[in-house]
């Protein structure tokens, strides 16, 4: 008999548990904002470079084909 209500205290306590827990938000979608690209500038001036050296702030003027695509995920019910 102690084992059952045990067992029911558990239950108990594990679902106010379960009830008390903050919801997770999904995650927003990254912006252009979000990611550290250099760009280019009205009036900056273009440097040329010739053989391989580190540039301390490159001109970008593209960069890919940054967009946001929905993730579809397949629940496995028919």
């Amino acid at each position: 008999m102690p084992f059952v209500v045990n067992l029911a205290i558990s239950a108990v306590f594990s679902y106010v548990v379960y009830l008390l827990t903050p919801k997770q938000k999904p995650p927003k979608a990254a912006t252009l904002d979000d990611f550290d690209i250099p760009r280019a500038e009205e009036g900056d001036e273009i440097g040329k470079v010739y053989g391989t050296v580190w540039i301390k702030s490159p001109q970008i003027a593209c960069y890919g084909d940054l967009k946001s695509v929905a993730i579809k995920e397949k629940t496995g019910k028919k």
